[in-house]
């Protein structure tokens, strides 16, 4: 029952209808049924000069058509280009007629030449590819979820990742028929946060940074830097702090808890200390890429105070990845930057 509706709406979408006009019409040019099945606007110019005119637009270039905008939620439009030049567009209308269980068709209305006597200003095509979920204004105004033309994974917005993550979800809006470039695209994250806009204009796309979370920031922070202090301290051979200190903050069964268990060896080399300051310590960028795995950044610098010698400055600088392992969220791995 299930494949049989999935097949009945399937069939019923709009790109089979022009897929079928397109190959009648543009596949390749039937250039005499054109100028006497579409509307078009010539001045008076007869058949053979618009004949002359669209072989010249179209030329050798490869002919396609991609779904565009319409104001009218009953019509849609496919543009057909040659090349990056607008030609001609094909319109589809909805059926009177539904299918079995209530779904729209379509079907071909018009095909519509765009001529020199009628031809609009070159249109602009952009791109706004934002984090999964983000609300997107261009201009000032909202746009539909039904612009999404697709979703792909990122793996070059965060400069570092956990492992187990195969990228951030990203969602792709398309803009056509745009006479100018929008003068403000703005998107916000689910929770109200603004992101970071770029544009790249060789491209077309804006392109949305991602947010950070505050939530976890104000629950957290304290958190991996009593843990990364506690770990500067521990490798430095602290006194005070052993790895039983610093056990309660990492995912024990992990690899890298492996490795700072081994690190313990080596701590016989260290030069006697008195005590440490850490300065200029910073953690942020908390993002959550999972309900269950998040990342942050961390720096600080320590300072060893040895007596009679001079300082020992060492310093910390990476990105943590948490995940919950049943009983909070531990470290299970890190990138030193």
């Amino acid at each position: 029952v299930v494949s049989s509706r999935l097949a009945e709406y399937e069939a019923a979408q709009p790109k089979y209808v022009a897929e079928t006009v397109f190959a009648q019409y543009f596949d390749p040019v039937d250039y005499e049924r054109l100028i006497e099945d579409a509307r078009y606007e010539a001045d008076g110019a007869d058949a053979d000069e618009i004949l002359d005119y669209l072989k010249e637009e179209v030329g050798g270039e490869k002919l396609t058509y991609a779904v565009g905008s319409s104001n009218n939620p009953d019509e849609i439009h496919y543009l057909v280009k040659a090349g990056s030049k607008q030609m001609a567009s094909i319109n589809l209308k909805v059926s009177p007629e539904k299918t079995e269980h209530g779904y729209k068709n379509y079907d071909f209305s018009y095909i519509e030449l765009y001529l020199n006597t009628q031809r609009p200003k070159e249109l602009i095509s952009v791109s706004v590819d934002v984090p999964s979920g983000c609300s997107v204004t261009v201009d000032g105004e909202s746009l539909d979820r039904e612009k999404i033309t697709d979703v792909h994974l990122r793996t070059d917005i965060l400069e570092c990742m956990p492992p187990d993550v195969e990228g951030i979800e990203y969602e792709k809006y398309t803009l056509d028929n745009l006479d100018k470039i929008p003068e403000e695209v703005s998107v916000t994250d689910p929770s109200g946060r603004e992101a970071e806009v770029s544009f790249d204009e060789k491209t077309g796309t804006y392109t949305a940074g991602v947010t950070y979370s505050d939530e976890l920031a104000e629950e957290y922070t304290e958190f991996v830097t009593k843990a990364m202090e506690g770990y500067a301290a521990y490798v430095q051979a602290s006194k005070e702090v052993g790895l039983g200190t610093i056990k309660a903050y990492f995912d024990t069964d992990s690899e890298l808890y492996a490795g700072v268990v081994a690190a313990g060896s080596s701590r016989w080399m260290v030069r006697d200390w008195d005590s440490a300051d850490y300065e200029d310590v910073y953690v942020g960028e908390f993002y959550s890429y999972t309900p269950e795995i998040f990342s942050c950044h961390i720096s600080f610098r320590q300072v060893l105070h040895r007596p009679g010698k001079e300082d020992y400055t060492d310093y910390i600088d990476m990105y943590l990845y948490l995940h919950d392992t049943g009983g909070g969220f531990k470290i299970y791995g890190w990138h030193n930057i």
